[in-house]
């Protein structure tokens, strides 16, 4: 957020701004009130006799690298700091000395795939999450690292702008207002000493409001894949000089995010079902003239920053392709060792599924996202390429979800 000086006068008078919209907003939004939280309901005891005769689909390639990750974050927090795990706790300290455990047993290269398996299941508990149905259901969808084309400046072809984070998006804490009564973070502007939410997707792209501001941070040829890599949070631009960068998520204009491949299947558009990514990239391809109509329903708006390397999850660390998921952070503890049961397509040559085999995995809890919302939904991260877009593009099956936690 740009700096700004703000006197004691406009402190007051943004306060009195802000409790004002809250009145009026929690008639149909109660959620801006204060709730208890609901960790208590969202993870229940499992065993791991519930899980039949299984391995690790990777033979647990991978899997040292996310915990690395999981470590490095742990290490910059306060070593007393708890973990939630539903309605119990475990200290940062303890948890990551058993990680530390676990990393040893991954890395002795003695030890086979099943020998490993039953040193893990020796040291840790399970927690199943009770999912969306409170019976366990979770439902998997896949995300990836999309690959894109661009420029530095624009050209004939390079013509739609990737936006850098604007100077006057505001977040503001409204738990730092006591006539706030609410613990929620906002995202609006100031306009005429009002503050207004933030433009969205069809004031953006559509009216052009940004234009001409000096935000733009790269151009590309493709307006349905800034879309989707707005949604995938990070990417890789291939520039004409043979040159790549990465760009990474700097913020959001605060608007709800609204699934457009459910409103399409809402309208017709779509057959039930059949909302993958693919799907919908085919229809506004063949439909260009809905383009811009069917983009602006989802008011979600993402800016982005230049990034040495990446895709970094939502705790400061590097993705493990395969081996890192995105929760809801509200529910689950962020870093913490997990293992997912659902099922993965297998691409024919044209990048449809010809079938769906069932898997199991350990990964990690590294990320979180906007649609990932409630203890019934999991993100998994494919990484990078053709075959990860294909294969997180048409993932969307059910599972279970299930934390670590160690014994006693």
């Amino acid at each position: 957020m740009a700096k700004r000086r703000h006197t004691q006068e406009w402190g007051v008078r943004l306060g009195l701004v802000i409790a004002l919209l809250l009145a009026g907003a929690c008639a149909h939004r109660p959620v801006a009130e204060k709730q208890p939280s609901p960790r208590g309901a969202v993870l229940v005891q499992a065993h791991w006799r519930d899980l039949g005769s299984w391995r690790d689909d990777r033979d647990f390639d991978g899997l040292a690298g996310a915990v690395e990750g999981s470590l490095a974050y742990y290490g910059r927090l306060a070593p007393d700091s708890p973990l939630h795990f539903g309605e119990g706790s475990v200290a940062v300290r303890d948890y990551a000395a058993e990680l530390r455990r676990l990393l040893a047993i991954l890395q002795d290269g003695a030890l086979s795939a099943s020998a490993k398996l039953d040193r893990i299941r020796a040291r840790f508990d399970l927690l199943r999450s009770v999912g969306s149905d409170g019976k366990g259901g979770v439902l998997f969808t896949g995300y990836y690292e999309p690959e894109l084309e661009g420029s530095l400046a624009p050209d004939a072809r390079f013509r739609y702008p990737l936006y850098r984070r604007p100077t006057d998006l505001l977040t503001i804490d409204l738990s730092r207002f006591p006539l706030a009564l609410s613990d929620r973070t906002i995202v609006g502007r100031v306009e005429k000493d009002r503050v207004v939410p933030y433009f969205s997707r069809g004031d953006i792209d559509g009216k052009g409001v940004l234009d001409g501001k000096g935000l733009e941070l790269l151009w590309l040829d493709d307006p349905v894949a800034i879309f989707f890599l707005q949604i995938e949070g990070s990417g890789i631009v291939k520039l004409p000089n043979g040159d790549q960068v990465h760009v990474q998520y700097d913020g959001k204009n605060g608007r709800p995010y609204v699934s457009l491949g459910k409103l399409m299947i809402e309208r017709g558009l779509l057959p039930k079902g059949q909302a993958s990514m693919q799907a919908i990239r085919r229809y506004l391809t063949d439909h260009p003239a809905q383009l811009r109509d069917l983009l602006d329903l989802n008011p979600s708006y993402t800016f982005f920053r230049i990034a040495k390397d990446g895709p970094f999850g939502n705790i400061g660390v590097a993705l493990t392709p395969g081996r890192s998921i995105a929760t809801d952070s509200r529910l689950f503890p962020k870093g913490a060792l997990c293992l997912i049961r659902t099922e993965k397509p297998e691409l024919a040559s044209d990048g449809h599924a010809k079938a769906w085999k069932p898997f199991t995995r350990f990964v990690c809890n590294q990320d979180t996202g906007g649609a990932i919302t409630g203890p019934g939904r999991v993100d998994l991260f494919w990484g990078a390429g053709e075959k990860a877009e294909a294969s997180a593009g048409l993932l969307q099956q059910p599972g279970s979800l299930y934390f670590l936690v160690p014994k006693g």
